[in-house]
């Protein structure tokens, strides 16, 4: 019977829309399998690690197949449950599936090379037989002991090099050695053991330490107390030889004896804790209790369970206490968080109750840690993270029994993924991810989204309402502050109302803490002339530059772009310039003029940009070190402190008026959500929004705590005009870097689209028409939500084809954002 001959589709993290067939060599048959990494070759000369997704016997149309080239792992680094997500990411979202391994596979995961040329042992030096172009590849590797092929196209100075190198190793001039680079390397620690002999036989050892010298003898103690103290069957070199107070001399002498040996152990790069409590120990108030049962009772009939909880009323709480529940049935917990800021806070409460059990995974760690904690999520070991908290980007962890999935804060906007692709909702994966995994999900925040209390309102999910505060405590009294009035009667300094100055000072003399909220980083918005209102932009984006003090530069809050701050306007000359708005380092400044014995810090990108940043000026904060916090966004969410009475919002007006169908629910919702950051202890809690609109609506609903109110108001809207979450919204950005082709390709692809549906918008220039030397422009589609939207994606994904391949317009990217 002949030998059947396998072939195995191999998934590249490359934005393709398919897997790549390669051929199974003799010496690797039965050994690859579904999820496990293997080493291919794909184009000229790059090598890449792709994902096995299937082995089979299945020939090819195509007839030259290249074969794998290595098996990386001999278990699978994925698992069926996350290929299915991943699937119906790209599926949903219009992405590809190599878009999403991509993102999901932490960088030490995903290998890629190239192929490197060196001299052939038997070459014996003779150039008779090379042409010019052969001569100048050998000459350059008598100087380097290899090169890559990027390299010898430079120096022959043709582009299509494989034929050179293709005849210098037929002519064995050359061999081809295939490198690549193994990103993740486990860490190792020296562990010093007793040999066989002397692990049998105690009494041996101490008769033999009677007879050493006193170094030695010392040595031998020291290991012997350090083994039964430690209790992991060794004792770390380092350790060993700090603690006997030796150099390593007497080691290495005992090692040759056969007293002792060493080994290498993998250790892990993360913080090991103990947990300090349990879950028993935390007391919920009656009204908590209820609602937890609420919840429970509400998983009987939903999958999905929205919590409606007021700021400050306990929602972490009742997650800890449902957390234990799942995990004590053997089951994983994810916890969900829209900022890497919040995960500093509630790390440290759920490590008090769970310790070794809680995996952080973010992407301020770095790829050696990022890689240990995906293999310690598909562990099946005692070493495996049952509970993982973390950003968007955790739900794309290898769970293999996934229980329970919490969305924490899950109105809020970063949970959706804008670039690069794929452009994914977090909060609405999770809930596919738990449907594929049969587990359960809780969406929580004081202020949920339109789209999930919709969801609750058409019979989709279960709703749990949690509306007092914990311990009795109050909501915090909101003033409205009009700054046109304020202005018109010279009560403003700087930024700052005279009555949210008296308030700030008040609050220090009574040790109270503050927060202040500028949705703004930098000094000031933009620096304008007088005289001829030239205002300095960005070089590569349509947006004016930030000054940023410290630096003394104007910068593109964009692309980063910087040029230091002109004496005078570049374009007229003049010297009448002035800085006009403000951000949060003009906030920190004038604070600290104002309140000289006060500690003031700012929490914002450019005070954060560590790993441990967040982690360090929270902890100053909840120890008292900092008495005003002046932040961004960050400020926002989630945080939680006993002492903060007061909390002012400097400049409403940004977030009322942003030009966006979602600006009044997103304006509601920080400003309750910045709101409730205050007195959510004992200390009662004020807070005061500066704006220039003081009677708009939005603000209305946060001082009245009115959410069912507002969604009432905003769902009417959004049915009128057609806008979600009544229809569904996508968005299609054309990028190029000549305006005038991404116009004709924009109007190009909108007459096709409108020839297929209705409800179709633009193309238009966004706010910002030009990022990063790209013009953009936006074409909207409003669709229906019912059982053809499939077919719709399918035919726009058709026609986006189509588009992609009419000569003129190849050259410009095409960005698709679902549910928009």
């Amino acid at each position: 019977m002949e030998r059947p001959t396998y072939f195995a589709d191999i998934l590249l993290p490359l934005p393709l829309p398919t897997t790549f067939t390669y051929r199974v060599p003799r010496e690797l048959e039965g050994q690859l399998g579904f999820g496990q990494r293997v080493v291919v070759p794909f184009g000229n000369n790059k090598l890449y690690s792709g994902l096995v997704i299937e082995v089979h016997t299945r020939v090819p149309q195509f007839a030259h197949v290249k074969y794998v080239q290595d098996l990386i792992d001999t278990q699978p680094v994925i698992t069926d449950l996350q290929w299915q997500l991943w699937e119906w990411i790209a599926h949903y979202y219009m992405a590809t599936r190599g878009e999403v391994m991509a993102a999901a596979l932490p960088s030490g995961l995903k290998l890629a090379g190239e192929t490197k040329i060196v001299l052939h042992p038997l070459f014996n030096g003779d150039l008779s037989l090379l042409n010019e172009r052969e001569v100048r590849v050998v000459e350059a590797l008598t100087y380097r002991d290899k090169l890559s092929v990027s390299e010898i196209a430079k120096i022959t100075e043709v582009q299509k090099v494989f034929p050179v190198i293709k005849n210098l190793v037929e002519k064995q001039v050359i061999l081809t050695e295939e490198e690549i680079k193994r990103v993740y390397v486990p860490k190792k620690e020296t562990y010093i053991v007793l040999t066989p002999q002397y692990q049998a036989s105690q009494s041996d050892l101490l008769e033999l330490i009677s007879t050493l010298p006193e170094k030695q003898s010392n040595l031998i103690l020291a290991f012997l107390m350090l083994f039964e103290k430690e209790k992991i069957g060794g004792v770390p070199r380092q350790l060993l030889l700090e603690t006997a107070g030796v150099s390593s001399s007497p080691l290495q002498t005992l090692i040759k004896k056969g007293v002792l040996m060493q080994e290498e152990r993998e250790m892990s790069r993360l913080p090991q804790v103990e947990a300090e409590r349990t879950v028993a120990d935390i007391q919920l108030s009656p009204l908590q209790q209820q609602k937890l049962d609420e919840i429970k009772e509400s998983w009987k009939q939903f999958s999905v369970v929205l919590l409606h909880g007021i700021t400050g009323s306990g929602k972490t709480e009742l997650y800890i206490k449902l957390m234990d529940e799942v995990l004590a049935q053997g089951k994983q917990v994810l916890y969900l968080l829209p900022e890497i800021a919040l995960t500093t806070q509630i790390v440290e409460r759920l490590r008090t109750y769970f310790g070794e059990r809680v995996g952080v995974y973010h992407s301020r760690f770095n790829e050696q840690e990022r890689v240990e904690i995906w293999n310690r999520v598909l562990s099946e070991g005692p070493d495996r993270f049952d509970l993982v908290l973390g950003a968007r980007s955790s739900l794309l962890l290898p769970f293999r029994d996934l229980g329970l999935i919490v969305v924490d804060e899950e109105h809020d906007a970063s949970y959706r993924q804008m670039d690069p692709a794929p452009r994914y909702h977090a909060r609405d994966a999770a809930v596919m991810y738990a449907h594929f995994h049969q587990a359960k999900v809780l969406l929580g925040s004081a202020t949920p989204s339109l789209e999930s209390y919709y969801n609750v309102q058409i019979g989709k999910y279960g709703l749990v309402e949690l509306l007092e505060r914990y311990a009795e405590s109050q909501l915090p009294e909101i003033w409205i502050q009009n700054m046109v009035l304020a202005k018109k009667q010279d009560q403003v300094e700087g930024v700052l109302s005279h009555f949210l100055i008296d308030l700030i000072r008040e609050a220090l003399e009574k040790k109270e803490q503050i927060i202040l909220f500028q949705n703004r980083r930098g000094y000031s918005v933009r620096m304008l002339c007088n005289s001829c209102t030239t205002m300095p932009t960005c070089k590569y984006c349509d947006v004016t530059l930030t000054y940023h003090k410290k630096a003394n530069l104007l910068k593109c809050h964009y692309c980063g772009y910087a040029i230091p701050v002109p004496e005078s306007c570049p374009t007229c000359g003049s010297h009448d310039v002035e800085m006009k708005g403000f951000g949060t380092q003009l906030v920190e400044e004038q604070l600290q003029t104002l309140f000289p014995d006060a500690t003031v810090a700012r929490m914002d990108l450019d005070t954060t940009r560590n790993k441990n940043s967040y982690q360090r000026m929270i902890g100053e904060f909840e120890r008292g070190a900092i008495d005003i916090l002046v932040g961004t966004q960050m400020v926002t969410k989630g945080l939680d402190f006993d002492r903060v009475s007061l909390v002012g919002v400097l400049d409403a007006d940004h977030l009322l008026s942003y030009p966006d169908f979602r600006a009044f629910e997103r304006a509601f919702q920080t400003l309750s959500q910045v709101s409730g950051r205050a007195g959510r202890k004992e200390v009662p809690g004020k807070v005061v929004v500066q704006t220039h609109q003081p009677k708009h609506k939005a603000l209305s609903y946060v001082v009245g705590n009115q959410y069912v109110e507002m969604y009432q108001q905003q769902i009417k809207e959004r049915a009128e005009f057609k806008y979600p979450p009544i229809y569904r919204l996508i968005k299609i950005t054309l990028k190029h870097a000549n305006q005038e082709l991404v116009d004709k390709g924009a109007a190009f692809l909108a007459s096709l689209v409108r020839q297929q549906f209705q409800g179709v918008l633009g193309p238009e220039s966004p706010l910002v028409s030009k990022i990063q030397n790209l013009h953009l422009k936006d074409i909207y589609i409003k669709m229906n939500k019912d059982g053809a939207v499939e077919h719709r994606k399918k035919r726009l994904s058709e026609l986006i084809t189509q588009f992609k391949t009419t000569q003129t317009f190849r050259s410009i990217q095409v960005v698709i954002y679902v549910d928009f």
